[in-house]
């Protein structure tokens, strides 16, 4: 942060200093041009005119001077410093150029009762100014009438505050712009940031569905190993196996997740960029939960069985989490208990799941785990993955003795 701030102050001190130094210069060039203006066509008849007009441009340049060194605090002080100047510009042609710079920095605040106020002064001083100082200056009668003067300051005054409120607006309109900018900027990194948040809640869903389905199976073979004495030396193989390949499998998927949870750039590559199951893959999580005592009963609709090849990528997806998750849940709160799924519907309708079995006060100790533990956020994250899909979730709590999930997913998700 120090290095990347250090060499950009002293460029920013540079462009204030020249924004303010040739603003100092052009009320410097406005005032001598004014002053030449005012001075040109005097030709004194005696040594007291001589000494009348010597007071009076020291008068001028003194005031000038003044102007000069009040005018770069006009924009902390604006409507003090720009009255001043107007004051200052009475006895002072060179003070007038610096007075014509005031009232245009103040008509860029636009706010109209300080142009209003700023502009009647300078209206007033204008020809107060000629009658202090022409009178000494011009010939009575080569005297400018009072209308023609008072017609030459309403034309400045008029160019001035609105080439003063013109540069007001195109600043305005910079900033406008740049906080728009900003504010785009920032929505855009708010955006940012929850998609990566929005990601890695994906992520740790995906993590829970998977994660929980293997350890669950690794927990009843397990329990199973450990309760169970009258196993063959063949089952006990078998089940042996079946602990080593789930553990491995479970293993290899937190590792996976883990390291694209490590390694943020790998949070926009979607989906598809790791292996997504599918239902294809259905018959294998049917086939372990038997395995481990859990009977599984499918019951797939004949027309929607014809229909399933029409079925997106996503919903199949979607489909096959929560049946993991339903059988996952079926094992750890009513083991042995068996498990009935019902797939429906239509391709113009809706795809519909039905999961239901029979409550068990007593844990199974057939396969010797007993009771499973439960974060408690199965249900919870099943219904946020169906409410993603765009689909229903329905759940019967077991009032009657029997669990029931029911889900409704849309066909074209």
């Amino acid at each position: 942060m120090t290095t990347e701030l250090e060499p950009t102050a002293p460029r920013t001190r540079l462009r204030r200093f020249l924004s303010q130094a040739w603003r100092v210069g052009l009320g410097l060039v406005l005032g001598f041009v004014f002053f030449s203006f005012v001075y040109e066509s005097y030709s004194p008849d005696s040594e007291a005119d001589m000494d009348a007009v010597g007071l009076l441009v020291g008068l001028d340049m003194l005031c000038g001077l003044a102007a000069l060194l009040l005018y770069p605090f006009r924009h902390r002080y604006p409507v003090p410093i720009s009255a001043a100047l107007v004051l200052l510009s009475i006895p002072s042609s060179i003070g007038a150029g610096f007075a014509v710079l005031g009232v245009i920095s103040l008509a860029t605040r636009r706010r109209p009762w300080e142009i209003a106020g700023i502009s009647a002064m300078f209206l007033a001083a204008v020809p107060l100014g000629e009658y202090l100082v022409g009178a000494e200056l011009v010939a009575e009668d080569d005297t400018t009438t009072w209308w023609q003067v008072g017609i030459v300051a309403l034309v400045m005054v008029g160019l001035m505050v609105l080439l003063g409120m013109y540069v007001g607006g195109r600043r305005q309109l910079a900033v406008s712009l740049r906080r728009q900018v900003h504010s785009a900027e920032r929505e855009r990194e708010a955006q940012l940031h929850a998609a990566k948040a929005d990601e890695r809640t994906r992520i740790a869903r995906e993590m829970h569905d998977v994660l929980a389905h293997r350890l669950s199976l690794v927990a009843l073979h397990s329990g199973a190993l450990e309760f169970r004495s009258d196993l063959t030396p063949e089952q006990t193989r078998q089940t042996a196996g079946v602990i080593r390949e789930n553990s491995h499998l479970a293993l290899g998927e937190l590792r996976e997740v883990l390291g694209m949870l490590r390694d943020p750039n790998t949070l926009f590559d979607g989906e598809l960029a790791r292996p997504q199951p599918n239902l294809g893959q259905l018959q294998e999580i049917l086939d372990a939960s038997r395995a481990v005592g859990t009977e599984v009963q499918l019951v797939l609709e004949a027309e929607t069985r014809e229909r399933l090849d029409v079925l997106s990528e996503s919903t199949g997806r979607h489909l096959y989490r929560i049946v993991q998750e339903a059988l996952t849940n079926a094992r750890r709160h009513a083991p042995g208990q068996d498990v009935m799924l019902e797939i429906g519907g239509h391709a113009e309708d809706r795809l519909s799941l039905r999961v239901s079995n029979r409550l068990t006060e007593v844990p199974s100790l057939v396969s010797g785990a007993g009771s499973l533990p439960s974060s408690g956020l199965g249900l919870t994250g099943l219904a946020e993955r169906v409410r993603l899909a765009g689909g229903e979730l329905q759940i019967d709590p077991g009032t009657k003795g029997e669990f029931v999930l029911k889900v409704w997913l849309p066909w074209g998700q």
